[in-house]
């Protein structure tokens, strides 16, 4: 029997500060073996589409990456196998995607051919008006978004201020000789994959860092309170690693997308995460604990606790409605599509599934034999 393959979950766009922020370039390397950018409205399926074939390909014994939707945290918005270098995408908004590469990797999947379009031009005063209002309650999303980014600036700020920044870089820089210190810079820097491993959703912060952190052997789980250097530590780890020639995933944060949140090094079994609220890791019994609090002046904290407490608070309150209307676009969407799913050919749909399968399969054959064939040379 073959053994099922494991499954990692990641998020390629998020809700943030800035709106809606895509790190969709790097779901799959420009020269892959072969992309389907999967288009349609919403309800036709594309999700779905993605899922099954994932199922399959897990039951087969293959690793399979997960794309979540930010937005609807239980959707696909792409599937990965790593091994073959093949992977299906949904090139529709807010995340468009076209081919890079038309033909020799990338082809477009439509699956608007399924549906009748006699009976979706029925609806089409209700469908604009549910677009009219996903717009609308995603721009008061994102404006409380941007609030909450300040504020929770205002709460790092008094941390900041107790910071002892000396200790901080002698921490980051044991980590490093730890982690890395036999190796040497490499003459050809290695390369950074930008992911996000947690969402702002309709649910809220969501995440699934045990299937990132999981499969490595060496842990370091990095803890302390907004604006003690945590992530300036996992830059410095991040930057190191690629001056010595090694491939790194970094995934950053929803609420400051220009700040890592963890680092992956495959090549060394390693990973460095981030444990604070709202998305948090349970350390195990062999994992590293780095508590960057031990760098804060307690006195200096005291001295600002009304500052902190009175950040933390409205902190808490502007996310939460964020979180509100984020949802509220949820529900407009779902709505939405019930003016599509009812008219959609879902055999015809579900036919061309098993096809795009057998074709995956087919490349999945094609890259174990030139593998064979470099291995015989």
């Amino acid at each position: 029997m073959t053994n099922k393959g494991n499954v990692k979950r990641v998020f390629p766009g998020n809700n943030t500060p800035m709106g809606f922020f895509s790190y969709y370039d790097h779901i799959l390397p420009k020269d892959a073996t072969r992309v389907f950018v999967i288009k349609g409205g919403p309800g036709v399926g594309k999700s779905t589409f993605m899922t099954n074939i994932a199922r399959d390909m897990v039951d087969l014994g293959y690793d399979v990456e997960i794309h979540h939707c930010s937005s609807d945290n239980n959707s696909v918005d792409g599937v990965v196998f790593p091994a073959i270098g093949v992977g299906l995408v949904d090139g529709t908004e807010p995340h468009v995607v076209d081919p890079k590469v038309p033909g020799a990797v990338d082809e477009i999947i439509w699956l608007g051919e399924f549906w009748d379009e006699d009976s979706v031009r029925a609806n089409k005063p209700q469908i604009l008006q549910c677009q009219k209002g996903i717009e609308s309650v995603f721009k008061r999303a994102y404006r409380y978004l941007k609030a909450a980014q300040v504020v929770y600036e205002d709460w790092e700020s008094v941390n900041m201020e107790a910071m002892d920044y000396g200790k901080a870089n002698m921490i980051a820089a044991r980590v490093i000789e730890e982690t890395m210190g036999s190796v040497p810079v490499a003459s050809s820097p290695g390369t950074e994959r930008k992911l996000f491993a947690s969402a702002i959703t309709p649910d809220g912060m969501v995440n699934y860092l045990n299937t990132i952190v999981a499969p490595c052997k060496n842990r370091y789980v990095i803890q302390g309170e907004p604006g003690t250097g945590k992530s300036v530590l996992l830059e410095k780890v991040k930057r190191a690693a690629v001056e010595r020639g090694f491939f790194v995933e970094a995934y950053y944060c929803p609420l400051h997308p220009e700040k890592v949140e963890h680092v992956v090094v495959p090549g060394l079994s390693l990973v460095l995460t981030k444990s604070i609220h709202p998305h948090t890791y349970v350390p195990g019994p062999t994992d590293t604990i780095i508590d960057m609090d031990q760098c804060l002046d307690q006195t200096v904290i005291e001295s600002h606790r009304d500052c902190l407490e009175l950040a933390q608070k409205a902190f808490a309150s502007l996310f939460e409605t964020a979180i509100n209307y984020i949802s509220k676009a949820k529900q407009y969407h779902d709505a939405l599509e019930r003016y599509y799913a009812p008219n959609m050919d879902f055999a015809s749909i579900d036919r061309l599934r098993k096809k795009t399968l057998d074709r995956i399969l087919g490349y999945a054959s094609e890259v174990r034999g030139a593998a064979g064939t470099g291995d015989s040379d």
